[in-house]
C-alpha cells in the first residue's frame, strides 16, 4: 500500500510541475487519490491472490 501512495504522490507532483495551469485542480484531487490509494492497493492485491484457474474463462477442452 505504501508504494501505492507514493506511486501516486509521484504522478501528482509531476503533474503538477509538468501542468502549471492545472494546479489549482491537482491540489482539489490530491486528496482524494491519496484516501483512495488504500482500498485501491487492496483491490489490486486481493485480485493479485486468486487462484490462476479463476482467472482465467475454462477452455472448453478442459470439461
Amino acid at each position: 500500500m505504501i508504494k501505492f501512495a507514493i506511486g501516486f504522490a509521484a504522478l501528482l507532483v509531476v503533474g503538477y510541475v509538468v501542468f502549471p495551469q492545472y494546479q489549482g485542480a491537482i491540489r482539489a484531487v490530491a486528496p482524494i487519490l491519496l484516501i483512495l490509494a488504500c482500498p485501491l492497493a487492496m483491490y489490486s492485491g486481493m485480485k493479485e491472490m486468486k487462484p490462476r484457474d479463476e482467472r482465467k474463462p475454462p477452455r472448453p477442452e478442459d470439461k
